[in-house]
C-alpha cells in the first residue's frame, strides 16, 4: 500500500458548486482540503455545510500555493458543450470552457489521481460531422478525445472515462455524467446496485435493488403520475390561474394513477419511476431512462406534482438529486433551485470515490 494511504486521502475540489460531490468524497472517507467555487451563493451553501470553502476563480494559481492533494475533483463548466444550450461555442467559448482553467490546476498541484465529472455533451459529434470530424474547434467528441484525454496521458499513466447513470445507483434520478478518471492504475468501474424492478439483474447475474422511485423520494403514492416538459411564464402561477385551484382528474381503469391537468406538450411520469433530469438549463424538455441531454429541465419547473397544482420545492427537487434533507440552501430561492439543477447527486460522487480508493490501494 503507498504510505499516502495509511493516512486520509486528501482532495481539492474545483467549481464545486453547492456540495454534491464534496458530500459523495465525504462519505467514501476522503478529506476537503480546499472547495473553490466562484458563485457567492453555492459558496455559501457548502461552507454552510461545514466544507472547507474559497469564493474564488480557479483561474487564481494563488489559491493553490502550499497545497498537496492526493485528488483533485473537477465538475468544469458545462454550458459550452450541453447540448441542452442552444449557442454551444465549445473551446471558443473562453468563459465558459472550465477545461484550461482545470489543466492549469493539475499542473500546479500534481495530483496523484484526478476526477471530472461533465455533461455527455461531450462524449456526441456534432451534425457537421456526419462526412468526418471537423475537429476539436468545433465538434465536442474531438475535444475530448484529443484535447482532453490526451492531455491526461501526457500526465497519468492510466485515464479512462465512462457515461453513468446516477438512477444505476440508488439516486431517484436518471441523470448520466461522463465521469474521467486518471491515475496510477485503471479502477474498476462501480457495477450498478439498481435497475428496473422487472429485471433486477445485470448482465453477470447479479440482483440489484429496484430502482430509488420519485414516489419514494418524496413520499408521494407510487401510483401517481407527474408531468414534464411544459414551460410557464411565470414560476408561481405557471401564466395563468394558479392551478391549486384546478382539479386533478383521474385516469381510467382501476390503476389509481393520477395526473394534473392534460396540457400540449407535457410528458407523464410514473412515481414508481426514478426522475427525469432535474437541471437548472431553461428548456423544459424531460429526460428520462435514456438520458438524451437534449432533453434537459429546468430544477423549478421539471417537475410538478401529481395533482398538478404546484412545482416542486427547492427541498424536493433536492431529494431528486440525493441531497439530504438538512443541506443548508443559502441565497434566494431562484438561486437555490439553480444550485439545486447544477449539483452531482452526491452518492454518484461517492461510487466513483470508492473505486478510485481501492485502485490506489493496489501496489504500484
Amino acid at each position: 500500500m503507498a504510505c499516502w494511504l495509511k493516512r486520509q486521502v486528501r482532495a481539492v475540489e474545483l467549481f464545486a458548486g453547492a456540495g454534491g460531490a464534496a458530500l459523495g468524497l465525504h462519505a467514501a472517507g476522503i478529506e476537503h482540503l480546499r472547495c473553490i467555487e466562484w458563485d457567492k451563493d453555492a459558496a455559501a451553501t457548502l461552507a454552510a455545510a461545514g466544507f472547507p470553502t474559497v469564493c474564488g476563480d480557479v483561474r487564481d494559481l494563488s489559491l493553490y500555493a502550499g497545497l498537496d492533494p492526493d485528488l483533485i475533483w473537477s465538475s468544469f463548466p458545462c454550458q459550452c458543450w450541453s447540448s441542452a444550450s442552444p449557442d454551444r461555442l465549445g473551446p471558443k467559448d473562453t468563459e465558459r470552457n472550465g477545461w484550461p482553467w482545470t489543466m492549469d490546476a493539475i499542473d500546479a498541484m500534481s495530483p496523484r489521481w484526478f476526477v471530472a465529472e461533465n455533461v455527455t455533451g461531450l462524449t456526441q459529434h456534432r451534425g457537421e460531422c456526419a462526412g468526418g470530424c471537423v475537429g476539436p474547434e468545433l465538434c465536442p467528441r474531438a475535444y475530448l478525445d484529443r484535447v482532453i484525454l490526451a492531455q491526461l496521458r501526457e500526465r497519468f499513466p492510466s485515464v479512462a472515462c465512462r457515461v453513468l447513470n446516477s438512477s444505476s445507483y440508488g439516486v431517484p434520478q436518471h441523470r448520466r455524467r461522463l465521469i474521467i478518471v486518471a491515475g496510477k492504475h485503471a479502477i474498476d468501474w462501480p457495477a450498478p446496485t439498481h435497475g428496473k424492478p422487472t429485471g433486477q439483474g445485470d448482465l453477470f447475474g447479479r440482483s440489484l435493488l429496484p430502482w430509488v422511485t420519485i414516489g419514494q423520494a418524496l413520499g408521494l403514492d407510487g401510483g401517481m403520475v407527474v408531468q414534464s416538459g411544459v414551460c410557464y411564464s411565470d414560476p408561481g402561477t405557471h401564466g395563468k390561474e394558479s392551478s391549486a385551484k384546478l382539479p386533478s382528474p383521474t385516469l381510467p381503469g382501476s390503476s389509481g394513477m393520477y395526473v394534473g391537468e392534460s396540457l400540449a406538450g407535457s410528458r407523464p411520469h410514473r412515481l414508481d419511476q426514478p426522475s427525469p433530469t432535474v437541471s437548472a438549463v431553461g428548456e423544459c424538455k424531460g429526460s428520462g431512462e435514456g438520458g438524451n441531454p437534449q432533453k434537459m429541465q429546468r430544477a423549478s419547473d421539471a417537475l410538478f406534482l401529481a395533482t398538478g397544482r404546484r412545482r416542486l420545492t427547492v427541498h424536493e427537487c433536492a431529494a431528486l438529486q440525493d441531497f439530504p434533507p438538512d443541506h443548508p440552501w443559502q441565497g434566494n430561492q431562484q438561486s437555490q433551485y439553480r444550485q439545486v439543477g447544477n449539483a452531482v447527486p452526491p452518492t454518484l460522487a461517492r461510487v466513483v470515490a470508492e473505486a478510485v480508493l481501492v485502485a490506489a490501494s493496489e501496489p504500484a
